[in-house]
């Protein structure tokens, strides 16, 4: 174990420090952490409208609830598309308003070149001949402005909003990257215009950037042009095939597993292990989740497992480790000192917050505990997984809080999968069973460190 902790404080403490605190990590992470709220409620919309009452074949079918998603269906949903469906813009705004704000620059005015270079690249608006039923159809027969379109007939602007949702998730994180550094190149160098002091801070703001939108519309433009030219496909296609490979890649039980062992590895030194790839994860999660959905829009089975709050529902019970399964074998233990962080971990590790049991047993630096800590979660995914796989268990299809008791997320976030809400109790279950003994072998231990103290205190 010292030999382990030397290799740890050597090589893993370092590279863990400069991923906490790199600028682009933590602006990634801003990003999907404002978009969130967004995300969160138009997922639940989504389930709202697709929740499986409609299948006259089966005891849940609900007539009321058929009719009503028959006549307004198309109505109701559109909170998801303006949130879930254009999660693309709000990651751009995030992301380029907090890496600007790192770089003491206006954060406001950088999350909006963010967002333009974001729609520069990925948002193509054309103008299109329409006819009478065309208008009709697409301007939901609104005489004004059927009239606007000289009776039905006319041209009308059409912006392609293919990207705008997770697809174009790549093109605004790697926008949002280069349009900054550009602002920040450019104040750096006094390349921006300055007016006079007696202008109003919002003006003299907003003419600063005029620079950089013209610098990033010489960069983008042209490459966006010759892409569409020469590949034939948009910007967001292009680095959709690049990632391609690891997206797919990372929807499979090893990277799991991988993931597991980083943040748990990370959390066993003091580092908060999710926060630290939560930046890398988030894409390819989102990616994976907006599938499932699009699957679910359309009637068709979900196909991937590593999506949405998949690591939540079926993984991090209680928190990273799987922790509520200690805290509830602490709350039963019969010595005193355990039994009390038992107590005050259980009703918070409900919620998926752990830090009291982590610094509380503790569980950093701890090697006995260590053990329980980075196995149990590798166990509940493993079998996780192949429930969904195997379709016991409902594939993800909806965010849900972080906050929210993991039977109940479950529950929620795979569409009132009865198999989800059974599966995530088992495993918190499991997690106590698995827990346990450990706790034991670290009771004994303490036991052994108080007899030692106190036999020192006899012979002093």
């Amino acid at each position: 174990m010292k030999k382990f902790m030397g290799l740890m404080e050597k090589y893993l403490m370092p590279l863990a420090m400069k991923m906490a605190s790199n600028r682009h990590l933590n602006a990634l992470k801003d990003g999907f952490v404002y978009t969130m709220p967004f995300l969160i409620i138009g997922s639940f919309v989504l389930l709202l409208v697709n929740l499986p009452f409609r299948d006259v074949n089966t005891p849940l079918y609900m007539k009321w609830y058929d009719n009503l998603m028959t006549a307004y269906k198309a109505n109701l949903v559109q909170p998801f598309y303006v949130s879930m469906g254009i999660m693309s813009v709000f990651v751009a705004f995030g992301i380029g308003s907090s890496l600007a704000t790192q770089y003491k620059l206006n954060g406001t005015t950088g999350g909006f070149l963010s967002l333009f270079t974001f729609l520069l690249t990925a948002a193509k608006l054309e103008w299109a001949p329409i006819g009478g039923y065309q208008a009709a159809e697409l301007l939901g027969n609104n005489d004004y402005l059927l009239n606007t379109f000289h009776q039905g007939s006319g041209w009308m602007p059409i912006m392609d909003a293919r990207y705008l949702d997770a697809k174009g998730l790549f093109t605004a994180i790697v926008g949002a990257f280069i349009s900054i550094e550009i602002f920040r190149l450019l104040v750096s160098k006094k390349m921006t215009i300055k007016l006079p002091d007696s202008v109003p801070p919002a003006i003299a703001k907003s003419f600063e950037l005029l620079t950089p939108i013209v610098a990033v519309i010489l960069v983008f433009h042209p490459i966006s042009l010759l892409v569409q030219k020469s590949r034939e496909i948009f910007i967001p296609e292009l680095l959709l095939e690049m990632f391609r490979p690891l997206v797919s890649a990372s929807d499979s039980l090893p990277a799991v597993i991988g993931i597991l062992l980083v943040v748990h590895i990370l959390w066993f030194a003091g580092l908060h292990g999710v926060n630290v790839v939560v930046a890398i994860i988030n894409p390819i999660i989102l990616t994976n989740l907006a599938t499932n959905q699009a699957a679910l829009q359309a009637g068709e089975k979900a196909t991937k497992v590593l999506a949405g709050g998949f690591l939540d529902a079926f993984v991090y019970l209680g928190g990273a480790g799987a922790t509520l399964g200690l805290a509830i074998a602490m709350f039963l233990s019969k010595k005193d000192h355990i039994k009390s962080i038992g107590k005050i971990s259980l009703i918070p590790g409900l919620f998926n917050i752990n830090e009291p049991i982590i610094f509380g047993a503790p569980i950093v630096m701890n090697p006995i505990l260590f053990v329980p800590f980075i196995i149990t979660p590798i166990i509940n995914a493993t079998i996780a997984w192949f429930a969904v796989k195997s379709g016991l268990v409902g594939h993800i299809v909806s965010l849900v809080p972080w906050t929210t008791p993991s039977p109940i997320g479950a529950l929620l976030a795979t569409n009132f999968s009865m198999g989800a809400l059974i599966l995530s109790v088992l495993l918190i279950g499991l997690s106590v069973i698995i827990y346990y003994p450990f706790l034991k072998v670290y009771e004994a231990s303490l036991d052994r460190e108080e007899a030692m103290e106190l036999e020192a205190v006899k012979v002093d």
